[in-house]
């Protein structure tokens, strides 16, 4: 069976994973390596198994081949040093100057909308689940949860809802050092798979 592009991403992946030192890799990342040689990391609330022949889930259950990418990329990652704890929009870390306003809108705001509308509770229980961390000092005056997707990249979601002026907006940002762990097109995928993680049914 032909394998589509997602699928040949992580065999891409896969194949650096096979030269990658992965346990000198793991301290810098803020990673474990397990006795038997395997990193732990955890992605939304899942344990992934990473070592040179490719990642599982160490719960045993099927996985999205994304998932499996992202996690790959990131346990073989060369990245040092610490979030900035300043965050971004993922066009700023592109190396452009173009604003990509109406691709967040499409990517982000447009989905969480269709999928929370104007039910808040129903949003914070999905960010807390996915391991949100409510943000009340935000400067925005938004509702606003930081996300650990992984030790070293965190990123922010924050909610403006809608009111006699505006309609509900949705801004997904990463910290501006993001893309010292993990590459521009990495975190776009990276985008992908949090909006898809906060509108899945899953409970």
């Amino acid at each position: 069976m032909k394998k589509n592009g997602y699928e040949g991403i992580y065999d891409w992946v896969c194949g650096h994973l096979a030269k990658a030192d992965l346990a000198e890799c793991a301290p810098h990342l803020g990673l474990t390596v397990r006795e038997d040689g395997k990193v732990s990391v955890s992605f939304f609330g899942r344990e992934y198994l990473v070592d040179n022949q490719g990642v599982t889930p160490a719960d045993g259950f099927p996985a999205g081949v994304n998932h499996l990418s992202l996690v790959g990329h990131y346990a073989m990652s060369r990245g040092r040093g610490e979030p900035a704890g300043e965050y971004v929009p993922l066009w700023r870390l592109s190396g452009t100057i173009d604003n990509s306003g109406g691709f967040d809108r499409s990517t982000v705001s447009n989905p969480l909308d269709r999928k929370f509308g104007s039910d808040l509770t129903a949003l914070e229980q999905t960010a807390v689940r996915l391991g949100g961390v409510p943000q009340t000092d935000e400067p925005s005056g938004g509702l606003a949860w930081v996300f650990h997707a992984f030790p070293k990249v965190p990123i922010k979601l924050i909610h403006h809802p809608a009111d006699e002026e505006f309609e509900a907006e949705y801004l997904l940002l990463f910290d501006k050092s993001a893309d010292s762990f993990m590459v521009f097109e990495a975190l776009g995928f990276l985008s992908g798979v949090f909006i898809h993680e906060m509108t899945s049914n899953d409970v």
